[in-house]
């Protein structure tokens, strides 16, 4: 996570360096950009297995061999489908999908990490009154989970309604800042 805090700063980097290597024409100062930015990735990529790798138990350390290995299989075919057909890939189709992706995996994180820290008793438990586990989806029944992944929710339907605000107010429509939902 800390070093998701620096991306923009990263970001500048990379495009100083590689304007910089572009306008004086080295190839080879934009292969070994390439490599330090996808190796710093990579290098990501391993602390957070490693970290999986020792909270799992023995019994899911085959699980996250499987996760891992469809998790390559699934980046090499689409990088394959995106190098073959990026012309006609609807980039902005794409990063929709994989948005609901990831705000799906945090709506589940959310849920299994206030779990977790119920059951090392750092945070209470509120059970609720009636039982709703789907452990699969992260969801407990605790009125802490529930109202971490109510908030996760929250915030993912404020950036939509934001985005849409946004997307009017681009194609020239009014907004009016008083109307109701």
């Amino acid at each position: 996570m800390h070093g998701k805090s620096q991306v923009g700063e990263w970001q500048k980097y990379i495009k100083k360096k590689l304007t910089a290597h572009l306008s004086a024409g080295t190839l080879s100062g934009i292969a070994v950009l390439s490599f330090v930015a996808v190796y710093r990735e990579v290098f990501e990529t391993i602390l957070f297995y490693q970290s999986l790798v020792s909270q799992a138990g023995s019994a899911q350390h085959s699980v996250i061999l499987w996760g891992l290995l469809s998790g390559a299989l699934l980046l090499a075919v689409f990088g394959w489908l995106f190098i073959k057909y990026s012309i006609k890939l609807p980039i902005a189709k794409f990063l929709s999908v994989t948005t609901f992706i990831l705000l799906t995996l945090s709506f589940i994180l959310m849920g299994k990490a206030i779990a977790a820290l119920q059951e090392a008793a750092v945070i209470s438990v509120s059970p609720l009154p009636f039982d709703i586990t789907f452990s699969w989806l992260g969801i407990y029944s605790t009125w802490e989970g529930v109202a971490a992944q109510l908030t996760i929710i929250s915030l993912a339907a404020g950036m939509l309604r934001i985005k849409s605000r946004t997307k009017k107010a681009d194609n020239g429509e009014e907004i009016l800042l008083s109307e109701s939902p």
